[in-house]
């Protein structure tokens, strides 16, 4: 019997898996603050926590007018190395409205990872510290 088959299932199954998390975004709630986010080539800035609770889709907030507390993780892969680096950051903003659209960008220069929020105008309105980073 050849295995060819037997690998072939856990392969479409995690193909499968991953086209679910690439799904369509859904439409922004008018009555929700929306933020997306943008990291640089080749890192993956993944949406973590709102307030303290865990948010159901990595690729953006969605959020209630007013104070919130976003946190993120950043996997960053360092060119020509096969390691990766898990980067925890933190953004604070007091003034989200309904039916606004924000942007988390994520920059890095040498050692130092950050990223800014900015409104639907390309401002940068906040920004992170720097990321707290831990080999992956």
């Amino acid at each position: 019997m050849s295995l060819k088959p037997l690998l072939l299932v856990p392969v479409l199954g995690f193909v499968c898996f991953l086209s679910a998390c690439a799904g369509p975004i859904p439409k922004a709630d008018p009555s929700q603050a929306w933020i997306g986010l943008q990291e640089e080539a080749p890192n993956d800035l993944m949406a973590e926590r709102v307030d303290g609770k865990r948010v159901d889709d990595g690729r953006y907030f969605e959020v209630t007018p007013g104070d919130h507390r976003l946190d993120v993780t950043l996997f960053e892969d360092e060119p020509g190395d096969d390691n990766q680096q898990d980067c925890q950051g933190r953004i604070e903003y007091k003034h989200f409205k309904a039916g606004e659209h924000y942007t988390l960008v994520e920059s890095s220069l040498g050692t130092t990872v950050r990223a800014s929020l900015e409104d639907g105008h390309g401002k940068e309105i906040a920004a992170t510290q720097d990321f707290n980073c831990m080999p992956g």
